[in-house]
């Protein structure tokens, strides 16, 4: 009898499972999609780190940011970043259409939130590669996400990073590290933090890796609302 109940309850959804008290349970083996909030001091290597994790095979969706700073020589539109007009992207806030905004360094940058929803909705991970203002955001209006940040061993090995890149005046360079400082305190909110050292990229990949593994392993993971 106890063994007939038992089927009965596992098919009475093809995807939950009914514990001994009722409560609903994730069914071995089935896979749900992660909202992965990958944050950090600007200069940090985010997406660096988020470009070789695709180029090595990761089956997951990168969402392109919106913004209104102008590309940079070798960025293309739509693939780096949605770039936009100030009007263009004070418009797509009136009509809902960003999960999350925030300005950074002069310029606003902005989540569409729509691939977001489509992606999740076909069981695909997202990563949203964004400033710590847009991980509050994100944490304050989405339940079931993971937050991981990405630091740098540290400050002064992020100006160097800065100074590498070369893309920025003084002046933006001073602020990035005013700011820096300050993101850095938001480290405690996040749930990983990967240590991303120079010349260690490989290192940083497989960490993030590891915890996208170890996520997808978690008993009862929680399937992200947006």
């Amino acid at each position: 009898m106890a063994e007939r109940d038992s089927g009965a309850a596992r098919s009475a959804s093809a995807s939950q499972w009914l514990s001994p008290d009722g409560a609903v349970m994730t069914p071995p083996g089935a896979r749900t999609p992660l909202l992965v909030v990958f944050s950090g001091p600007s200069g940090v290597g985010k997406t660096t780190v988020t470009n070789e994790l695709v180029r090595q095979g990761w089956s997951g969706h990168i969402v392109v940011t919106a913004t209104t700073r102008r590309p940079r020589p070798g960025e293309v539109d739509g693939v780096h970043y949605h770039f936009r007009t100030q009007h263009e992207f004070q418009q797509m806030l009136e009509h809902g259409e960003l999960l999350e905004h925030a300005e950074v360094h002069g310029n606003w940058y902005g989540v569409p939130a729509t691939p977001v929803r489509e992606k999740l909705a076909q069981g695909t991970d997202v990563l949203l590669t964004i400033d710590t203002q847009g991980a509050r955001t994100v944490r304050a209006r989405t339940q079931g996400a993971i937050f991981v940040f990405l630091a740098p061993r540290s400050l002064d090995e992020l100006v160097e990073r800065l100074n590498i890149r070369g893309t920025d005046t003084p002046e933006q360079r001073t602020l990035r590290m005013l700011n820096a400082e300050r993101e850095m305190a938001e480290l405690q909110h996040y749930d990983y933090v990967i240590v991303n050292q120079q010349d260690r990229l490989t290192d940083s990949i497989e960490q993030l890796r590891a915890i996208l593994c170890a996520e997808h392993c978690r008993v009862n993971s929680q399937r992200p609302t947006v």
